[in-house]
């Protein structure tokens, strides 16, 4: 009986590699590690800054790449290896987290006591301070409630506002100088600001 047969590597036309082993079981999943850290920690903020979405867009597609190379590789070469989906099971555990929204809600559950407490004084600041987990950019008070202005938008400026008597006001802004609304939590409305 031929040995190989036996030991069960007779599907194994060479021996792995240390190289492809260091990138696929450490190197590769350090890096989309790191990229979803970055993605989730940017979703603890009320409204996910679009840089860094575009940012770890091009990140996952370059590491998407390298990780369909090695892959290619290891069928060609090798046979099939489990640890060949160490990758794709962190990228989509980020994704399953996202898309049910917990870093939001996570940031949320650490910001809105303080939030709460600077909404109900409502002092107008332009000062960039940190409320909870916020970066929040300045502070206004209106008639409608109070704004707080964080970082996130592209070309407008994104935020949480206290809306005690809610507004009508829901959906996308219409124009320069409009606000649109989302409901959020209770009495917050998140809201994107036109203005240009």
């Amino acid at each position: 009986m031929n040995p190989d047969a036996r030991t069960g590597t007779s599907r194994e036309r060479t021996p792995t590699s240390n190289w492809w082993r260091i990138g696929v079981c450490a190197v590769l999943p350090i890096l989309v590690g790191a990229a979803c850290a970055v993605l989730l920690g940017a979703q603890l903020q009320p409204v996910t800054a679009f840089i860094v979405v575009i940012l770890a867009g091009w990140v996952f597609v370059a590491l998407g790449a390298v990780w369909l190379v090695l892959a290619l590789i290891r069928l060609w070469r090798y046979h099939p290896d489990r640890r060949l989906w160490i990758t794709p099971g962190i990228v989509v555990a980020t994704a399953l987290v996202s898309v049910l929204g917990i870093p939001s809600w996570i940031g949320w559950q650490l910001s809105k006591g303080e939030l709460e407490q600077r909404a109900a004084t409502c002092e107008p600041s332009l000062d960039d301070v940190r409320v909870g987990v916020y970066d929040v950019r300045r502070v206004t008070s209106g008639p409608r409630g109070c704004h707080f202005y964080t970082r996130g938008g592209l070309f407008d400026s994104v935020g949480v506002a206290h809306l005690p008597q809610g507004t009508d006001k829901i959906g996308n802004p219409q124009g320069e100088g409009d606000i649109g609304y989302r409901h959020f939590h209770g009495d917050w409305y998140t809201f994107t600001s036109i203005d240009f």
